[in-house]
């Protein structure tokens, strides 16, 4: 038996504190719609309502059954055939934070999809085709579309933010600085890093540069993009040869840039798994192919079981 969940809600404060500025003026104006008041779904409204959204609303017409009590920490025994899955969680997550609109909706139609930012099924209470029906819509109406499941000791995550969805931030991590100890001068020119500590930059990464001597023309110039990224190196995509030669000193760090991002909807993620954008559907093979066409399987039994 699941026992109900005591939250730090200081915990969250501080981890919320961490955010982007930009990242929260989005989330304050966020309508979020969560399918399904199982375990999955019961979490995701939790820990979103803590975050802070604009209003949540969460939907499931299923009765309790005692079977519930195993994944709902919010459901009881006085719950158990007496109401929906949605009433029986909607008071505790109300008391979670008086910031956020919390509210049950008792019917589920076309219309209401497009009154919200972010629309979460974690349930299967439709056939695929209303489910392909429903991403659609999402997608002509800019809302984004989740869903996900958790299937006994498997689960997945679709997700579909539209063909023109801008990622600001492609990791959340927070921008990581280095101390330069040369700089060439030339067209696409070499960076080192101090040996002490290796970069952790990738190639396609924009980098800026601060408190350069000699090459003080750099502080100046940035975002750049960086290339060719070895353990204490990385190349430059600007030319240096008008610069002053580097002498002494300098910090480089990583910026974060807007990029596009193409998603796929629903039906043509299940016909072509392996090209789904950015990351694809499928999990990647390690170098030693262990588990070659796992991910292929596993794709065709959720499949089958839907």
């Amino acid at each position: 038996m699941v026992e109900e969940v005591k939250i730090d809600t200081n915990l969250y404060s501080r981890q919320i504190g961490t955010f982007g500025l930009e990242t929260m003026g989005k989330l304050v104006k966020m309508k979020v719609l969560i399918v399904g008041m199982r375990g999955l779904g019961v979490e995701i409204a939790k820990n979103l309502i803590l975050a802070g959204p604009q209003s949540v609303t969460i939907y499931d017409p299923t009765q309790v059954s005692i079977a519930d009590r195993g994944s709902n920490f919010y459901i009881t025994e006085q719950h158990v055939g007496n109401t929906t899955r949605a009433e029986a969680s909607i008071s505790q997550l109300q008391e979670l934070n008086p910031y956020v609109q919390v509210q049950v909706l008792n019917e589920f139609s076309d219309e209401v999809v497009t009154n919200f930012s972010v629309v979460c099924i974690t349930e299967m209470f439709w056939s695929q085709e209303r489910i392909a029906a429903i991403n659609t819509l999402c997608r002509e109406n800019r809302t984004g579309f989740i869903l996900s499941e958790t299937l006994g000791l498997t689960g997945y995550a679709f997700l579909d933010y539209g063909p023109e969805f801008i990622v600001t931030d492609k990791d959340g991590e927070p921008n990581r600085q280095f101390i330069v100890s040369s700089i060439e001068q030339g067209n696409q020119p070499t960076v080192h890093v101090h040996e002490d500590k290796r970069h952790s930059f990738q190639d396609g990464d924009f980098v800026k540069f601060s408190e350069v001597e000699g090459m003080t023309e750099i502080n100046s110039v940035g975002p750049i993009e960086i290339f060719d990224t070895k353990a204490y190196s990385f190349r430059l995509k600007t030319d240096t040869s008008g610069f002053g030669a580097y002498s002494r000193q300098g910090l480089v760090v990583d910026v974060n840039m807007p990029h596009k991002v193409v998603f796929k909807s629903y039906v043509d993620a299940k016909q072509d798994p392996a090209s789904c954008t950015p990351f694809g559907c499928l999990e990647p093979l390690d170098m030693n192919y262990f588990g070659m066409q796992r991910s292929e399987q596993l794709h065709f039994a959720i499949g089958g079981v839907h």
